[in-house]
């Protein structure tokens, strides 16, 4: 399995999904701040963890992977993006047949509105909504490619 940490930041959840891939997964974390990939790098130097992660400089308003994934997490992120609706077309032509994306956002940041905005911008680049589990004090949802 190959699983997306977008916008990953120092890592928090990539090492956590690395575990859970086990040896014979791969984790793919994206970030546009070469700053946080190199405190991930730094983070997983010399650890049974550096062989199932791979560090991936997005570019500006690109995710800019060449290969498929089958799930994406994008932690509180996407309120960020100045064009979702690009990402998550993007995000659709990187995942696998019947890949999923849990996209969570911050509760007190994100209004109600803009989350459905965020959900009509997934659902029109083909998207569809996904049973899955809340995440206690966010605005989460999965999505999975049709």
């Amino acid at each position: 399995m190959t699983v997306l940490d977008f916008g990953c930041g120092s890592g928090y959840f990539t090492v956590a999904i690395a575990q859970m891939v086990g040896k014979s997964g791969r984790v793919i974390a994206a970030d546009m701040q070469e700053g946080m990939l190199q405190k991930l790098r730094h983070r997983i130097h010399k650890t049974e963890l550096e062989k199932r992660i791979t560090l991936h400089r997005c570019k500006e308003n690109r995710i800019g992977l060449s290969e498929k994934v089958d799930f994406a997490l994008a932690f509180y992120v996407i309120h960020e993006l100045p064009n979702q609706g690009g990402f998550f077309e993007e995000l659709e032509s990187t995942l696998q047949r019947g890949g999923q994306v849990l996209v969570v956002e911050p509760p007190f940041h994100v209004s109600k509105s803009a989350f459905l905005e965020t959900i009509r911008n997934a659902q029109d680049a083909g998207f569809k909504l996904d049973v899955g589990p809340k995440v206690t004090f966010n605005k989460t949802v999965i999505l999975k490619k049709a």
